[in-house]
C-alpha cells in the first residue's frame, strides 16, 4: 500500500528540481567570482628565478660558437675537396711519370737525364701540396673538436644556471599554492559554516529546499573549488586533512547515532497521545503498511515472508517492542483498521480516539 498521495510525490520532486536550480545558480555565481577575483596575483614563472645576466653571457658565447662551427664546417668541406683535388693530381702525374720511365728505359737513352729530375722534382712538389691540404683538413678538424668541447660546456654552465633556480621557484610555488587556498579556505569555510546550520536546525523548516540548494552548492564548493587546491608537501597535508575529517565525520556521525537513540528512548518513555503529534500522518502509514513500528523505527511481524500487515504472522495490534498502538478497530462497525486513519474504510465514520484495547 502506497501511503504518499500523489500530489505529495510531485511536490517532493518540484522541491528536489527547485534545490537542483538554486545549488545551479549558486554555482555558477561561485565560479565567476572565483575567475574575476585575483586570487594569487601575478602568475609565477620558472625564468623569473633564473640569473639572466649569467644566462644571457652563456647564451651569447654558445650562439658565437655555433656560428663558428658552422663557418669551420663549411671550411673543412673546401679543404677536403682541395685534398681530394691534391691527391688526383699527383696520382695522375705520377702514373705519367712511370709510363715515361717506362719508355725511357726501353730506349736507353741517357739525353733524358735531366727530364727525369725535373719531372721527379714536379712530383714532389705535388706531393707537398697534397700533404699541406691534409694538414690544413686536419687543423680545422682540430678546431672543430675545440668548439664542441667549449659548446658542451658552455651548455653545462646554462643547464645549471636554470638548475639553480628550481629551488627558489618551487619554494614560491608552494608559497602560492598555500597562499590560493588560504584564500579559497576564507570563501568556502563559512559556507560550509552555514550549510551545517541549516541541516541541524532547519531541516523542518518550510524553506528547507532552498536551504538544501545552497548545502549541495556549499559541498561542492568545498570538494571542487576548495579540495584540489589543497597543498601537497609531499602528500603529508592532503593524508593528514583526510584524517582529520573522517575522524569529524566519526565524531558526529557517532554523536548523532547517540542522540537518535537517545530521542527514540525519550519518545518511547512518552505518552502515546504526545507520539501521536509528533508523527507526521503519511509517514505513519507508509511505515505501518511497511510492518514498521512510526514510533520506534523497529519491526514487526515476521518481515520477511509477509505479504501484508492482515497477514496472519504479521496481524498484531500493538508494537511487540515499544507497546505503540498499531491498529485498532472502529467503534461504530468493529472494522480493523490503521490506528492512524481519519475514517473507517468499512462505514466511513470519522475515527475517535484509538481504544486501548482492540475490539475483534
Amino acid at each position: 500500500m502506497k501511503a504518499a498521495r500523489r500530489p505529495l510525490f510531485w511536490y517532493g520532486l518540484a522541491m528536489w528540481i527547485l534545490s537542483a536550480v538554486i545549488s545551479t545558480l549558486l554555482i555558477q555565481l561561485g565560479a565567476l567570482i572565483m575567475s574575476d577575483v585575483p586570487t594569487a596575483g601575478k602568475r609565477i614563472a620558472k625564468d623569473d628565478f633564473v640569473n639572466t645576466a649569467k644566462l644571457d653571457t652563456a647564451a651569447s658565447a654558445i650562439a658565437q660558437n655555433e656560428t663558428l662551427l658552422d663557418r669551420k664546417s663549411g671550411e673543412i668541406e673546401d679543404a677536403r675537396f682541395m685534398l681530394r683535388s691534391r691527391e688526383l693530381d699527383y696520382a695522375n702525374q705520377r702514373a705519367s711519370f712511370e709510363n715515361w720511365v717506362k719508355t725511357r728505359s726501353a730506349t736507353g737513352s741517357n739525353s733524358q737525364n735531366a727530364e727525369v729530375i725535373e719531372r721527379a722534382q714536379a712530383i714532389e712538389l705535388l706531393k707537398l701540396e697534397e700533404r699541406k691540404a691534409a694538414r690544413q683538413v686536419e687543423d680545422l678538424q682540430q678546431e672543430v673538436v675545440t668548439i664542441n668541447r667549449s659548446l658542451k660546456d658552455l651548455r653545462g654552465q646554462r643547464t645549471a644556471i636554470l638548475a639553480a633556480a628550481n629551488a627558489p621557484f618551487q619554494k614560491a610555488q608552494r608559497r602560492e599554492v598555500l597562499k590560493v587556498f588560504l584564500f579559497r579556505l576564507a570563501l568556502t569555510l563559512p559556507l560550509l559554516l552555514i550549510a551545517g546550520w541549516l541541516a541541524m536546525k532547519k531541516r523542518q523548516s518550510t524553506y528547507w529546499p532552498v536551504y538544501r540548494g545552497f548545502i549541495i552548492f556549499a559541498l561542492f564548493a568545498f570538494f571542487v573549488e576548495l579540495v584540489p587546491y589543497l597543498p601537497s608537501y609531499g602528500g603529508y597535508v592532503r593524508y593528514i586533512v583526510g584524517i582529520l575529517l573522517a575522524l569529524l565525520l566519526a565524531h558526529f556521525s557517532t554523536r548523532g547515532m547517540a542522540r537518535y537513540l537517545q530521542k527514540k528512548q525519550n519518545e518511547e518513555n512518552r505518552p502515546e497521545t504526545e507520539k501521536r503529534k509528533a508523527i507526521a500522518y503519511e509517514t505513519a502509514i507508509k511505515k505501518i503498511s511497511e510492518c514498521i513500528c512510526p514510533s520506534c523505527d523497529r519491526p514487526f511481524g515476521a518481515p520477511k515472508n509477509r505479504k501484508s500487515v492482515n497477514d496472519a504472522e504479521t496481524k498484531v495490534d500493538f508494537c511487540v517492542h515499544c507497546g505503540f498502538c498499531l491498529f485498532n478497530s472502529c467503534e461504530n462497525c468493529g472494522q480493523r483498521e490503521n490506528s492512524f486513519y481519519k475514517f473507517c474504510g468499512s462505514c466511513g465514520v470519522p475515527s475517535g480516539t484509538p481504544a486501548t484495547n482492540p475490539q475483534g
